[in-house]
């Protein structure tokens, strides 16, 4: 919170903030979770040592309430720079009997099958546009598109997916119609997305009888990709982007194993085909890939090296990320943890770092500026975990990733799903918006795409020397900073040009920070009208309020009435 006069900022315990300042506009998202009697033990109902201090064996972890001050300073020098559609949802192919850990949580969110018309959909997507819309999933590379070829040849055999518990992914099956895609292609023309798809990579080599997971052959049997593609130009419709294969490389594959020989050969027909379609290189998609389950450098760069003189025609990097591991509760008995411990989170930065090496090393070595992806982030996988992604203790991990990705020069960040598993931004079950949503919309329309230098100084407890505070003090205080979104800029009658964005993340369950002193290039930061989002937890004493499906915006509980979008006035 803010003082009277602007002076300083004290961040409450367990928030998440996002605040555009500079003497000069700006506006603060705090989401506030009323960490009082927060519960620190494990699922298990094992205690925890958490955050450096010893937690007795109580449902409640009473540690003292504490101050800690620090001083803040932007730097002038711009880190990274964002797509302007930063923000990118997916839309998956699980079908209603998609179970993990005895849980069903898809129902009919399916791409194949959702009701694209639903008025609560269409105002969410609208609201995020400019976005991407990312269609593909585990089952890529079962799907048959239904349509002929332009040589007069019926498509091959369409089947619905169905169960197959001797399929590695436990389905077969997967037919999407021309009509299907039609209707996706109509819904983000209407709603103002653009849409990454992802092609069946492994479904065009042959399959092993011994091995479920192997493919080989001598080539890649592209004739229904081709005529998909060509179908889709024919109707002109203006994709982003298409993807190869969904996490099926030879080392970390899921539902498939393709080896590099083969991905290459495939990738090189993929390009090919794309420039024989879009000769105009302004108006062709982005070609987009290899979607590896995890960022594994080694791989990826075999992979880069084997594409030779053809790597030039890549124009994504993609990777998927996880970091809260399996939604199982008996596999992850302490995902609380992982979503609040900042030792943890911070394994993230070593992954993002290294895929950020990666796509440097390639600039550096003559290839062109290509750009990097996190292609798929839901926190946890298979699913998903109730009362976790999708409730209010989510948004820590997720607001996190989101600085983290941009912060380490990522364009785009596709968060799995819009709708569809315990990881959707809308509940399948409810169609109300999950509180994820409205971290993603705030990031949307505060965080520009400039991503710049901020760091915290003199990290201290109150009436404690620096040296006397522990080191977790600090670590558990992050902070991102942009220049501010220009939909900021032109929907705020205060708006100035030059504002910038600060999203700041409090971890800590019983340490307040205040900061006393901004700085921007070492200047101190001057007043200024200032925009405030206090995101928070339903219920001052509830220690279950972390798991709400609901938030609060300054003190309002936000509600979706007739399946629109509320407004989100901030305080100024």
């Amino acid at each position: 919170r803010f003082n009277a006069r602007y002076k300083e900022l004290v961040v409450i315990v367990g928030s998440l903030a996002m605040l555009s300042v500079a003497g000069i506009v700006g506006g603060l998202a705090i989401l506030n979770p009323s960490l009082t009697g927060f519960p620190l033990v494990s699922e298990l109902g094992k205690p925890f040592v958490f955050q450096g201090e010893e937690c007795p064996e109580s449902p409640i972890c009473p540690l003292p309430k504490k101050l800690a001050i620090s001083s803040l300073n932007v730097g002038n020098r711009v880190v990274g720079v964002t797509n302007d559609n930063f923000i990118c949802v997916t839309m998956d192919w699980w079908p209603k009997e998609k179970c993990d850990y005895g849980h069903c949580p898809w129902h009919n969110a399916s791409m194949l099958n959702l009701h694209l018309d639903h008025k609560l959909i269409q105002s969410a997507v609208r609201n995020l546009s400019p976005v991407v819309l990312r269609l593909g999933g585990s089952l890529t590379d079962h799907i048959v598109y239904k349509v002929p070829t332009l040589s007069g040849h019926p498509p091959p055999p369409c089947t619905d997916i169905i169960v197959n518990k001797s399929d590695p992914l436990g389905f077969s099956g997967g037919c999407l119609t021309m009509e299907r895609w039609d209707e996706l292609n109509h819904f983000c023309g209407h709603l103002g997305c653009s849409i990454v798809f992802d092609l069946n990579l492994a479904g065009g080599f042959d399959q092993k009888p011994s091995d479920a997971w192997w493919r080989g052959g001598h080539r890649w049997r592209h004739q229904n990709v081709k005529a998909f593609l060509q179908y889709t130009r024919a109707k002109q419709y203006p994709i982003l982007g298409f993807e190869l294969g969904n996490e099926v490389d030879i080392n970390h594959g899921v539902g498939a194993r393709v080896p590099d020989k083969l991905m290459v050969k495939a990738f090189t027909h993929l390009s090919e085909t794309l420039k024989e379609l879009w000769p105009n290189k302004e108006t062709r998609p982005l070609l987009i890939g290899p979607d590896s389950s995890v960022f594994d450098m080694e791989w990826y760069l075999e992979f880069a090296l084997q594409m030779g003189s053809k790597l030039k025609d890549i124009d994504v990097f993609t990777y998927h990320i996880y970091s809260l591991g399996p939604g199982s509760p008996f596999l992850n008995p302490n995902m609380t943890d992982h979503m609040l411990n900042a030792t943890k989170l911070s394994t993230l930065h070593v992954t993002t770092n290294n895929a950020a090496k990666f796509v440097e090393t390639l600039r550096n070595g003559g290839h062109k500026d290509f750009q990097l992806w996190c292609g798929e982030a839901g926190g946890a996988y298979n699913s998903g975990r109730n009362l976790y992604t999708n409730s209010f203790i989510s948004g820590f991990w997720f607001l996190d990733q989101l600085g983290t990705m941009a912060q380490q020069r990522h364009q785009s960040y596709c968060r799995q799903t819009l709708i569809g598993g315990y990881y959707g931004l809308i509940n399948i079950t409810t169609m109300h918006v999950n509180p994820d949503y409205y971290t993603a919309l705030l990031w949307r329309r505060l965080m520009g795409r400039k991503v710049l230098d901020v760091s915290l100084n003199g990290t201290h407890y109150k009436h404690m020397s620096i040296d006397d505070t522990p080191s977790y003090v600090s670590n558990n205080l992050r902070v991102y900073a942009h220049c501010t979104h220009r939909w900021f800029l032109e929907n705020h009658k205060y708006a100035k040009r030059g504002s910038i964005t600060l999203a700041f993340i409090n971890l800590s369950t019983h340490v307040k920070h205040k900061i006393d002193a901004f700085a921007i290039g070492g200047e101190a930061m001057g007043d200024g009208p200032r925009a405030e989002y206090m995101l928070s937890a339903p219920g001052k004493k509830d220690t279950h309020s972390l798991y709400s499906h609901h938030v609060k915006l300054n003190g309002r509980i936000l509600r979706v009435i007739n399946d629109e979008i509320p407004a989100l006035p901030p305080n100024w």
